[in-house]
């Protein structure tokens, strides 16, 4: 049984969706709406306990693609070319297994409470259909902030250090840069083209402004 696109709408009418690219801010920013305004701050961002529930579900005949990924050769993943992993990328749909659950997990949540909820949601016609356009919103970083600050995050750090343990780490983090040079310039550009309220992060940007500009946004500006 698929679960239509408007039911998921009409319950997730309590929840808050920030989506966009890494280093935009959406961790930050989720987490200084919640406790301002007592909301409940959901991520799946490398959230270790969601995976080992998601990990002690997940079945070949309803996740075929998480089923493959669960024994990976770190060593042959992130040996792969710029287009071997986007090629991946557009072919694999083990994201959107795992958006499914984080997904049902937002809507148990958001029964009795606000939600401000950080998933990893690229397909921006689907996000329309749950959600309205006023409680989405697209928090953006250029490819070169990008770089400079993923690998010094903190809940980065079993990434960085595992392409560091690797063969010819230099090479590896090359490629990935290239993939986040990419991958920043495609999400801005869907954004754009889905009409999505999209705030980019720069040199300047503050926590201060960008939050405010949120809470408008949002509708929590109390007149």
């Amino acid at each position: 049984m698929n679960i239509a696109n408007n039911i998921l709408k009409h319950s997730l009418q309590n929840v808050y969706f920030l989506v966009g690219t890494a280093c935009g801010g959406k961790t930050t920013m989720g987490r200084a709406l919640a406790k301002k305004h007592g909301f409940i701050y959901f991520s799946d961002n490398w959230n270790e306990d969601n995976h080992k529930v998601w990990q002690s579900i997940i079945d070949e005949k309803y996740q075929p693609n998480s089923t493959k990924r669960k024994e990976i050769d770190w060593e042959e993943y992130f040996s792969r070319s710029v287009e071997e992993f986007l090629a991946d990328e557009k072919d694999n749909h083990g994201g959107s297994e795992y958006v499914q659950f984080s997904i049902i997990e937002t809507i148990k949540l958001s029964q009795n409470n606000k939600v401000i909820a950080d998933i990893w949601i690229d397909d921006f016609e689907f996000l329309l259909e749950i959600s309205d356009p006023g409680r989405v919103a697209c928090l953006l970083a250029p490819g070169e902030l990008i770089i400079r600050d993923y690998y010094q995050r903190d809940d980065h750090i079993d990434f960085t250090n595992c392409i560091k343990s690797l063969k010819d780490p230099e090479k590896k983090f090359a490629t990935q840069n290239e993939l986040f040079r990419i991958g920043a310039k495609e999400m801005a550009a869907k954004a754009k083209k889905h009409g999505l309220f999209s705030i980019m992060r720069s040199e300047d940007s503050t926590i201060e402004d960008a939050l405010v500009i949120l809470e408008n946004h949002f509708g929590l500006m109390k007149g």
